[in-house]
């Protein structure tokens, strides 16, 4: 009987012991309990910018990343009425570009190469690209400083000249690449952003 006495004396203060602990627990330890999840919590810049950056271009599409921005050599004045640039490619393609808030374009006039069929057009916009037979325009409408490898020309959003949709044209060796990137403002070119465009190759050419 004593030592039950004891036993249960010495297990009554341990529970006491433990109760202090809890209650008030010894400076510079938490108190145990269930661990706060605060990677919620924590910022992540560097996601919501990999987030936003723009999805890759079609398969085949040049990568017009690293390509030197020379939108501001080939512009057009026309007027203040919407950003317009021309250029001629190293074949010798008279091409245009203009974007303003209820089209955004471009063609390129002349001898397309890589094609099954005869084109001396083609025709890049916010809904549709395709190859055609046209009457080019005046000469004078075009004729743009040469475009060389390398270089880039932007109209629209986030490009020097601002615009409506965003629409890129690049130049690769004699390859000549244009995308246009509709509804740019309100998505920023990610994966769900419609794209039209053209690849004009010695090869091959084609629309997406």
């Amino acid at each position: 009987m004593i030592v039950l006495a004891v036993s249960t004396v010495v297990t009554a203060a341990v529970v006491v012991v433990v109760m202090r602990v809890l209650v008030n627990p010894p400076a510079g330890r938490a108190p145990t309990g269930a661990p706060v999840d605060t990677s919620k919590r924590v910022p992540s810049t560097s996601t919501s910018v990999q987030t936003a950056a723009l999805a890759p271009p079609p398969p085949g599409f040049p990568d017009l990343d690293g390509f030197t921005d020379v939108s501001a050599d080939h512009k057009i004045d026309n007027h203040g009425i919407y950003p317009l640039a021309t250029f001629t490619s190293p074949t010798g393609l008279q091409c245009a570009m203009w974007s303003s808030r209820g089209d955004t374009a471009a063609y390129c006039f002349g001898a397309i190469p890589g094609r099954d069929h005869p084109a001396n057009q083609v025709y890049a916009g916010d809904y549709k690209a395709y190859f055609d037979q046209n009457t080019p325009p005046a000469t004078d409408k075009l004729n743009g400083k040469p475009l060389a490898s390398g270089e880039k020309v932007i109209l629209g959003a986030g490009g020097n000249l601002v615009g409506g949709d965003q629409i890129t044209c690049g130049v690769q060796d004699v390859l000549v690449a244009c995308m246009v990137i509709k509804g740019f403002r309100h998505n920023h070119g990610d994966d769900t952003a419609q794209r039209h465009g053209f690849v004009l190759g010695p090869e091959r050419s084609w629309t997406f």
